[in-house]
Parts: C-alpha cells; structure tokens; sequence
C-alpha cells in the first residue's frame, strides 16, 4: 500500500487555477469592497501594485494571516475618540461593538474558499500514472477540489481532505487558516493585563486582535485528532509519495504524525520542482523524524507524464 500526500501543486500541475492568487483574484470580482476590507490591516490599500500584495501578502497567504500591522491598529485603536459623554468610562462594550464591524468580515472568509472552489472546473485529462484506480492505496489531501475522486476515479474512503473539501459527503466545508497559537495566546495575555489596569481601550482591541487570529486559525491538533482513524490505516504503508506540497509550517504537525503512525524502514518519495525547494524539503522533512536513508529526492517532473 502507497500513501500519497497531496499539496496544492498536483492541482496546479493538471492547470488547475488553485494558487492563492488565484483567490485573490476570485473576490476582486465577486466582492470588491470585501477584498479591501480583507488588506487592508496588512498596509495594502487599492492602489497598492498587484505583484507587490501577491508576493508579501497572497504567496504565503495562510502564513502570512497574522502578519497585520498590530501597532499600529492598537495605536489607532487608543486614540480613538468614541464621543461618550462619560469619557473612556464603560468604553469597552462600546469598543467591542465597534471592533466587530471592523473585523468581523474575517469570518466570512471561508465561505468565500468555498464558493471560489466550487467555481473552478476540474475537467482535466489525467497527468500521471503514478496513481492507479483500483489499487488500495491511500491519500492525504490538502486539496479542496475533487480532481482524486473525479478525474483519477478514487474511492472517497481512500481519501483524506485534511482542510476539507466542496463535496459534504465527502469531508467538512474547506478551511483556510494560519497555525500561530502563540499569537492569540499574546493578545489575550495583553488584553487581560489591560482589564485587569482598567485600561478598557487597550483591553478591547487586543481582545479584538485575539478573535481575529481565532478566527483565522487552521487548528491542525484538532483535525489530527478527529481524522485519527485515517492514521491508524498507515500502518501498512510502505512507499510515502510527497507531491505538490510546499511543507509550509503550519502543515507539519501532520506529517509529524504520519510518522508517528508508519512504521520506520517506509520510503519516502519528495518530489520538488527547484533546487532551492529539494534542500528546503529535504530539511523540513528531517525535521519530523524522517531518517535520512530512507527519503528520496525527485524532480517533479518524474511523477508526472511527459506532454
């Protein structure tokens, strides 16, 4: 049994428009207004130059989602004159109403992932041999979209969209989030520092940055733990064959615990399209308890048919 573990680049290989600026580009026509709201705390405005915002912002956008320019929404955020008659007296649940208008659309965000992916065709031509219809192998999908199932005739059961996935029968409503626990812990040690000094500005907008970061979290710990019978079906796998996937922190808890779920002398099979990506991968794959001896460096192009 071959375990397949599936990143964004398998969708992008068959010319699939799956790249986060390609969601980008998704709410610029759907929801113009929405898309300003959404960089605006990371320093990007409508002027701002396409290639600049893709590069600092949409290229890494899951890892980047707790990069807002913090001081400064707090500095704003204190100088804030609300008009109450009172002063700064029993200004918090004032401030609190007020924050959540502000930064309330974050929830929103994933039901925009959905409705991009839903609208992206997967009517593709196969790309790969690699991947057989009828063999028991299984697969780890970061992918939303159903090109396993539909184009390559997989059994849902084979497969895992660990982030969810378009299809409710299959898998959860697809998630997009950032991994960074600490953030949220900082914000809350902030905002309860603050309540405790009475200090009800500084209190409200730190609680407020705390629920931005909750709500853009991808809690990685829970998705293992609800998916842990997946893993409990590696334990008969003996070639690991990583493709498309790009290794990114806030996803190597998962391959923590395919490791943890395998048994030692698996193959693992890494396939990268650069050799800044092969040293990149083959550091980040040693760093979960991969041995050495036991991976293999390939270019991409070897998994997939040649044109």
């Amino acid at each position: 049994m071959n375990l397949f573990i599936i990143g964004n680049g398998f969708d992008r290989a068959h010319g699939l428009p799956t790249a986060y600026i390609d969601f980008r580009d998704y709410l610029e026509r759907e929801d113009w207004s929405y898309l300003v709201k959404l960089e605006e705390p990371y320093g990007y405005v409508p002027e701002s130059k396409r290639d600049l915002v893709e590069k600092y912002l949409w290229k890494e956008f899951e890892n980047n989602l707790t990069d807002i320019n913090e001081s400064e929404i707090v500095d704003g955020a204190i100088s804030i004159d609300m008009g109450l008659e009172g002063g700064d007296v029993g200004i918090e649940d004032t401030l609190n109403d007020y924050w959540e208008e502000q930064y309330g659309y974050v929830q929103r965000l994933n039901d925009y992932l959905k409705t991009w992916v839903e609208h992206i065709d997967i009517h593709v031509l196969k790309k790969t041999k690699k991947i057989k219809e009828f063999a028991d192998d299984l697969f780890l999908s970061f992918n939303y979209t159903l090109l396993l199932e539909k184009i390559y005739k997989i059994d849902s059961y084979q497969v895992l969209h660990i982030h969810g996935c378009i299809d409710k029968s299959v898998g959860s409503p697809p998630v997009i989030g950032h991994g960074n626990k600490e953030k949220i812990k900082k914000s809350k040690e902030a905002a309860h520092k603050a309540s405790e000094n009475f200090w009800g500005k500084d209190s409200s907008i730190y609680s407020a940055l705390a629920n931005y970061y909750e709500r853009t979290l991808k809690d990685v710990s829970l998705y293992i733990f609800f998916n842990s019978e997946f893993f409990k079906r590696l334990k008969s796998v003996k070639q690991i064959y990583v493709v498309g996937h790009s290794l990114g922190d806030v996803d190597l808890p998962y391959f923590k615990k395919v490791v943890e779920s395998i048994q030692e002398d698996v193959m693992w099979n890494i396939y990268y399209y650069s050799n800044e990506e092969k040293t990149l991968f083959m550091e980040k794959i040693i760093s979960v308890g991969v041995k050495v001896e036991n991976i293999r460096m390939l270019p991409a192009a070897e998994f997939f048919d040649k044109a």
